[in-house]
């Protein structure tokens, strides 16, 4: 190999390690961002959660990370709580509600307790033109034994987040029997489907929800979301106080969405809101 050749060989070796080592450098900063980055959200997580956690066996990382994604990102508690009185649809203690240019304070009496009434998603059927039964938002706290929304399994929260199950079948497409009943007068707990005409413009609409899916909540969107982050959510909502209904354990008749066992055990229900500041100020 002449002098020349040699040279060449070797400029072309130095240039490809100078080129995995500036791979090497643009990445490794690029971890360590991402890295300072998911600290940032689960110390703001912390910082933000409005209700006391319960920690004990759970993952700290994933539930703060959790609080960021439910109360920073998600608005979560915008459509799941029943609002506070007498406040109406506002989540805040009166006198704290930022709407009304006041300093923020979620009411914890009601946070994620379910209740927000997005109304009927069904086709206007009988001589009543019954559209189905309110879709009222679920109760998202933990039940007795600490599961998220009221009990279901980390699989299963992953199945509702991205293909929408609905594991309560509260409100199912209705049957050929049901919509005779509607055709009679009845309301029974279904969604009635089919075709809406628009006589003025001589439009058709098919209107065919599934029953089977949640037909409010945008688990579309939720769906792309990492395992990771969903994971996260979960974690956060079994460190959140239970909460039976808006105000006690629900009576007969109640809307099944509000439902949720707390057990006999006092600690783990939603402590009223005097409780629940003096929790906060000593964390």
């Amino acid at each position: 190999m002449t002098i020349q050749s040699f040279a060449k060989v070797a400029g072309a070796v130095v240039t490809s390690v100078a080129i995995v080592l500036a791979a090497m450098s643009i990445k490794a900063p690029r971890a360590q961002a991402n890295d300072d980055d998911d600290d940032s959200r689960i110390q703001i997580g912390f910082k933000i959660a409005p209700v006391p956690l319960n920690l004990e066996g759970r993952d700290q990382a994933k539930v703060g990370l959790g609080s960021y994604l439910v109360n920073a990102v998600g608005d979560c508690n915008g459509c799941h709580s029943s609002g506070s009185a007498p406040l109406g649809i506002y989540p805040y203690v009166t006198g704290k509600n930022p709407y009304f240019n006041q300093p923020e304070k979620i009411d914890p009496t009601v946070y994620l307790n379910g209740g927000a009434n997005f109304g009927t998603v069904g086709t206007p059927t009988g001589p009543n033109g019954y559209s189905g039964p309110f879709i009222i938002t679920r109760n998202l706290t933990p039940d007795k034994n600490g599961r998220s929304e009221g009990g279901h399994t980390l699989s299963e929260f992953k199945q509702i987040m991205r293909q929408g199950t609905d594991f309560d079948h509260i409100h199912p497409t209705c049957t050929a029997d049901q919509l005779t009943d509607i055709n009679n007068g009845g309301t029974p707990a279904c969604i009635p489907t089919g075709p809406i005409v628009y006589d003025a413009m001589g439009d058709t609409y098919n209107n065919i929800p599934d029953g089977d899916l949640l037909q409010i909540m945008p688990w579309p969107t939720f769906s792309k979301m990492s395992d990771h982050d969903i994971e996260a959510i979960y974690e956060y909502l079994s460190a959140i106080p239970c909460i039976d209904n808006s105000t006690s354990t629900p009576a007969a008749g109640a809307p099944n969405e509000l439902r949720n066992d707390c057990g006999s055990d006092a600690a783990v229900k939603a402590p009223p809101a005097a409780q629940a500041l003096r929790a906060r100020k000593q964390r």
